[in-house]
């Protein structure tokens, strides 16, 4: 091997996250083969390839704890401050229920994305950027494989779904900086510009990947031969890539990323990471992609409230710009997203003008093809999520599923709508109740 073809086998290790695992992902990368078929201790589970495929999932996380959710559907009620600066709508139509109130822009989304698009009112129970994790694994209700511990919520999801979906890697990839991880360890964020540029047609990239390929599958065929099973065999046929296709992919992810912005104020932001998001989507590199979209930030002192006006407008903007491509890539029915903030943020301004942190009050934003659009609970005056009715979704003062456990049922909900079984959602997210009108029909 060169040394410039050692240097960029160096580099893809290093974007991968090194070590055994690298190497199985430059395996699979070069053959087309999921990881698990790489690895001799699960060769026998190949034959049980689920027909059914889930959704890949691309998840924007904060630990900033934006205030989005003092602006969407279901938070204008009598008694809370909302922002001054937005328009407000009481014409925001979501799936087949009727008009809510909210700020206008959620409503100049299209239709066809409103038809699907989802907000799911909780209690936080967290009040502090160093709570990440908690939020994240929904209070540990987010158990591992194992049934021990507690993992990220995104984690899990990508557990779920690596082997079904037959993706290069098992683990997320973070195109933003936030503390995310995988079975309990940190994941390195991976800028977009990082992955156009290691991915990006130049002399001979990819020659590495054919000597690995070649290498992995004389691996695969000796054993085989050994007493393969005519099902493992099907599967080599179906998933095996040429040598030409190992060399697309590579291309074909380089071309997917010539989008991104050469400006040095643009350059790997939300824009870049939802573009770098959908390609790694549409080539099934990974079962989820971590993203952030900004949506107001630590607002303590936005006394205008004028950048928590500003980024709801461009935050909307980007979910849009997420579905457009979604679209464009004929993916859009693949592929859910979902929106999670560390808490969200009180009603009631500070002495600043800002807002200050509300452990009572949070949201996620979802979409999928799973989802029924709408609004999922609500809010009380004094700025508090009120209970769920698990069947229709409304909210409720008391009984149904409490604003404390609506964090674990927007998680248990958001699995089941991406094709994931009650017995598999139960295991993985324990005490998660179904809200079923948030599942599409």
């Amino acid at each position: 091997m060169k040394d410039d073809q050692k240097q960029t086998f160096g580099r893809r290790q290093a974007l991968f996250g090194g070590g055994v695992g690298a190497s199985l992902l430059l395996k699979g990368l070069a053959t087309g083969l999921p990881p698990a078929w790489l690895c001799a201790s699960r060769l026998a589970h190949a034959q049980a390839m689920n027909e059914d495929l889930p959704q890949l999932l691309i998840m924007s996380t904060s630990s900033s704890g934006d205030p989005v959710n003092i602006n969407c559907p279901g938070s204008y009620v009598n008694g809370v401050v909302n922002n001054p600066i937005l328009e407000v709508s009481d014409n925001v139509v979501l799936g087949d229920r009727p008009p809510v109130r909210g700020a206008s822009v959620w409503g100049n989304l299209p239709g066809n994305l409103r038809r699907r698009l989802a907000f799911v009112h909780y209690s936080s129970r967290t009040a502090a950027h160093p709570e990440f994790s908690k939020a994240m694994t929904l209070h540990g209700a987010v158990k591992t494989s194992q049934g021990n511990g507690s993992e990220m919520l995104s984690s899990a999801l990508a557990n779920l779904g690596a082997d079904p979906l037959a993706c290069k890697q098992r683990e997320p990839i973070p195109l933003a900086n936030q503390p995310v991880t995988y079975e309990g360890q940190p994941l390195q964020y991976i800028k977009p510009s990082e992955i156009k540029a290691l991915f990006a047609p130049q002399e001979d990239n990819l020659a590495d990947l054919r000597s690995v390929r070649d290498e992995a599958l004389n691996e695969l065929y000796s054993g085989l031969q050994g007493g393969g099973t005519r099902a493992q065999k099907r599967f080599l046929d179906r998933y095996l890539l040429s040598r030409d296709q190992a060399r697309s992919l590579g291309e074909q992810l380089g071309t997917l990323l010539d989008g991104l912005s050469d400006n040095p104020d643009l350059k790997d932001g939300p824009s870049d990471q939802i573009k770098a998001a959908v390609a790694l989507a549409q080539l099934k590199i990974a079962p989820v992609i971590n993203i952030k979209i900004p949506f107001g930030g630590d607002n303590h002192q936005d006394s205008d409230l004028s950048l928590e006006a500003e980024q709801t407008i461009s935050g909307v903007d980007h979910i849009e710009e997420l579905w457009s491509l979604l679209r464009a890539a004929g993916i859009h029915n693949q592929v859910s997203f979902a929106m999670l903030n560390v808490f969200g943020r009180n009603f009631t301004r500070n002495t600043q003008g800002g807002r200050n942190h509300n452990r009572y009050h949070g949201v996620m934003v979802a979409f999928g093809s799973g989802i029924t659009g709408g609004v999922y609970g609500g809010v009380t005056s004094e700025g508090r999520a009120m209970n769920i009715d698990p069947v229709s979704g409304e909210a409720r003062a008391q009984g149904g599923i409490s604003s404390e456990s609506a964090l674990e049922a927007a998680g248990f909900s958001l699995a089941r709508s991406m094709g994931y079984s009650d017995e598999q959602a139960s295991e993985r997210i324990q005490g998660g109740r179904l809200i079923q009108a948030f599942l599409s029909s």
